[in-house]
């Protein structure tokens, strides 16, 4: 009896872990990265770049003054305003993190464009 109790426990271990590979698979995770953009004469323009399996997902484009008054724009898929197109490269930005689980609904950009990664969290 022993061993069959023992069969029954690993073909449910792997069944649990298949379905945990698959649950993984189906919600990928998120992450996000940021570029630096000059604005002449004194601001400057940082997109939050929202991605998932490499694709961006949204774009949050946050342009701030020299007294850190800032205006805020949310774009579907991937955005760059046509002056900082001209500028060519960001001249800074952050590598992409992947965004906490618990953390994704703090973040418009996903609730506007990506519910349904908010739904599954």
């Amino acid at each position: 009896m022993k061993g069959r109790t023992f069969r029954v426990g690993l073909m449910l271990s792997a069944a649990l872990a298949l379905s945990g590979a698959a649950a993984a698979a189906e919600h990928q995770s998120i992450t996000i990265r940021t570029e630096t953009y000059p604005r002449p004469p004194y601001s400057g323009a940082t997109y939050y770049i929202y991605e998932r399996d490499g694709a961006v997902i949204c774009t949050k484009l946050e342009v701030c003054d020299k007294y850190d008054e800032c205006d805020t724009e949310y774009h579907a898929g991937a955005f760059k305003a046509p002056e900082d197109v001209e500028t060519g490269k960001p001249y800074g930005g952050s590598p992409a993190v992947e965004i906490p689980a618990a953390k994704l609904r703090k973040h418009q950009c996903l609730a506007k464009f990506v519910p349904e990664a908010l739904k599954a969290q």
